[in-house]
C-alpha cells in the first residue's frame, strides 16, 4: 500500500521560510546544496521526512511525496487518470522518482527506492 513519506514546502525566498517554520515550530533545519539549489531538511520523529526547497522562478507550494511500490505502474496509473506530468520518471541518489499534478492541479509526488 502507498504511504505518504515525504512532505515539501517550496518557495522563493527559502531563507525566509526557515526561518518561519523553524522558529514557529521550533525544528532543526540543516541546509544542504542539490542540483545548483540550497535544500533544507527538515528534522523530524518519525517515518514522515520533511524539507524546504527553494523555488526562485516558481510558485509556493506544498507537494506531498507518496512512496509506491512500483514507480512506472503508478505514473502510468496518474497519467490515465488525468495527470498532468511535471517531472518524468527518473532516479536522484537511492531512489527514484516523478511528479505530477492532479486534476485540479495539486502537486503529487511519487517516490520508490531504488533496490524495491
Amino acid at each position: 500500500m502507498a504511504k505518504f513519506k515525504h512532505i515539501e514546502i517550496a518557495g522563493v525566498n527559502g531563507a525566509a521560510l526557515e526561518s518561519f517554520y523553524g522558529e514557529l515550530f521550533d525544528w532543526k533545519i540543516t541546509q544542504r546544496e542539490v542540483g545548483g539549489f540550497m535544500y533544507r531538511d527538515i528534522e523530524t520523529n518519525g517515518d514522515l521526512t520533511a524539507g524546504i526547497r527553494e523555488e526562485p522562478e516558481g510558485k509556493a507550494e506544498v507537494v506531498a511525496w507518496v512512496e509506491v511500490d512500483d514507480l512506472d505502474a503508478s505514473f502510468a496509473s496518474a497519467k490515465s487518470l488525468g495527470a498532468a506530468v511535471r517531472i518524468e520518471p527518473m532516479a536522484y541518489g537511492d531512489l527514484r522518482f516523478a511528479l505530477v499534478e492532479d486534476p485540479e492541479g495539486n502537486p503529487v509526488g511519487l517516490l520508490q527506492a531504488k533496490d524495491a
